[in-house]
C-alpha cells in the first residue's frame, strides 16, 4: 500500500498552473523539496556508511542528526500539502498517519520515484 496519492498531486498542479497561482505553484514546489532532501539525506548517508570500512561516531552521529532534521521537515510539507489539498477541495497528497514516521518516509521515497518517472508528462 502507498503513501502518496500522485493523483491528487497532479490535479494540484494542473489547476494551479491553469490558473496561474504561483502562490500555491512555489509552495507545492518548496513542500516538494523537503521530500526529496530527506530521500537524498538518506540515500547519502546510508551509502557513506555502507562503504566506510570503520565509521565513526561523529559520522554517524551526523548522519542520523541530518537524517532526523530533514524527516521532521518531511512531516511538516506532508501536513502542509493535504492542508492545501484540502483547501482546493482535493483529496490528501499523503494518505498516511503523520504519527507513523515510516509511512513518511515511504510516502517521500514515492513521490521521488514518482517525479522522476512523470517528469515531461506533468510539468
Amino acid at each position: 500500500m502507498g503513501y502518496f496519492n500522485p493523483e491528487t498531486y497532479e490535479k494540484m498542479l494542473k489547476k494551479f498552473q491553469a490558473s496561474g497561482d504561483a502562490g500555491n505553484l512555489e509552495q507545492i514546489r518548496d513542500e516538494t523539496k523537503n521530500f526529496i532532501t530527506y530521500v537524498h539525506t538518506v540515500c547519502k548517508g546510508e551509502n557513506k556508511l555502507n562503504t566506510t570500512v570503520n565509521p565513526d561516531r561523529a559520522e554517524i552521529g551526523d548522519y542520523d542528526s541530518a537524517r532526523h532534521r530533514t524527516h521532521e521537515d518531511a512531516i511538516i510539507s506532508a501536513s502542509v500539502l493535504n492542508n492545501l489539498a484540502k483547501e482546493n477541495g482535493f483529496e490528501p497528497v499523503y494518505t498516511g498517519d503523520l504519527k507513523e514516521r515510516h509511512q513518511v518516509a515511504a510516502f517521500c521515497l514515492e513521490l521521488a520515484g514518482w517525479l522522476f518517472e512523470n517528469r515531461r508528462r506533468v510539468l
